[in-house]
């Protein structure tokens, strides 16, 4: 699935074993998958661990795992968003794509950092 968009980060939610190894396979070199989801026991697949291995110390890729935060981190980050420079953190969009053509989202553009898709009328 990421394989033919390479992503350079991907964070992989769903703790779907199959989503979990196609996130470790599918970025490109010097990529980071952060897994946030939790995966349940005794489900099982078939990987090419060699395979995955080899292309993650090849690659210089990074897995990291994070817990979701708590509802005091959550009100910390509320609270670091709050006073941060409103003008650097739009900046960081670099475009904006209505629902309705949010699979344009997903096309690269050689100056994006951060596309995101509105759900509201007001692009």
């Amino acid at each position: 699935m990421t394989a033919s968009v390479r992503p350079d980060v991907i964070i992989e939610a769903t703790g779907a074993g199959s989503l979990v190894f196609d996130a470790l396979a599918g970025t490109a070199a010097y990529g980071i998958v952060c897994l946030t989801g939790v995966s349940p026991k005794g489900r099982s697949i078939t990987v090419d661990a060699g395979s995955i291995n080899r292309e993650l110390v090849l690659e210089n890729d990074a897995v990291v795992g994070s817990v979701n935060a708590n509802l005091r981190h959550y009100r910390q980050a509320a609270a670091a968003l709050s006073q941060a420079d409103g003008t650097w953190l739009e900046r960081m969009i670099s475009r904006r794509v209505p629902l309705e053509r949010a699979a344009d989202a997903f096309t690269a553009r050689d100056d994006d950092i951060k596309v995101v898709i509105t759900l509201d009328d007001n692009d």
